[in-house]
């Protein structure tokens, strides 16, 4: 049966900077030999760990999967895996759109925590609309994602949520 290409993408809580991305495909073709990952970004440019002198990163085939370290805020991003043969021609490849958003996310939950353990916080500084803004940024994000396919969008939603977590010291009065 010939290889029906595909992967899966997630994040591990504690280490945002990280893509961990694993290929789920079935079938196989003895001609491959590698594989390559590119992550494009709403911009057209590639986003790659430091160090890395290509548009993307090798991966390995005898592994299953791939730790790439190369975030350092939330994005969305074309993931697209390529399988190739030993004259590195292209024999399979997917795409798929990905949001991660695990730096926000965390944030957010810090937040919860925060509001939990002095619930009047609720009522100063507009700490709970500023809250809001954050969570609708991201789930904004994820809507242009799942709903539209629409990677720009979702990086605006992201890059706005981002600045309210950078700003969080004057948004979110944690002393209270």
């Amino acid at each position: 049966m010939a290889l029906i290409p595909n992967f899966s993408t997630n994040q591990t809580l504690g280490n945002p900077s990280a893509i961990t991305i694993t290929d789920t495909s079935t079938g196989s073709d003895g001609t491959i030999t590698q594989r390559r990952v590119y992550l494009r970004q709403a911009n057209g440019s590639f986003l790659v760990p430091t160090g890395t002198s290509t548009d993307y990163i090798e991966w390995d085939y005898a592994d299953s999967s791939i730790d790439i370290d190369a975030l350092i805020v939330d994005v969305a991003l074309d993931v697209i895996v390529q399988w190739l043969n030993i004259s590195n021609t292209v024999l399979y490849d997917k795409t798929s759109l990905v949001g991660f958003t695990l730096y926000n996310e965390t944030f957010d939950y810090q937040l919860t925590q925060l509001l939990a353990a002095n619930p009047l916080l609720v009522n100063d500084n507009n700490f709970f609309e500023h809250k809001s803004d954050l969570r609708t940024f991201i789930d904004s994000g994820n809507q242009a994602i799942e709903l539209a396919d629409d990677i720009l969008a979702a990086q605006l939603c992201y890059t706005a949520a981002t600045d309210l977590r950078l700003s969080s010291q004057y948004l979110f009065n944690a002393n209270s």
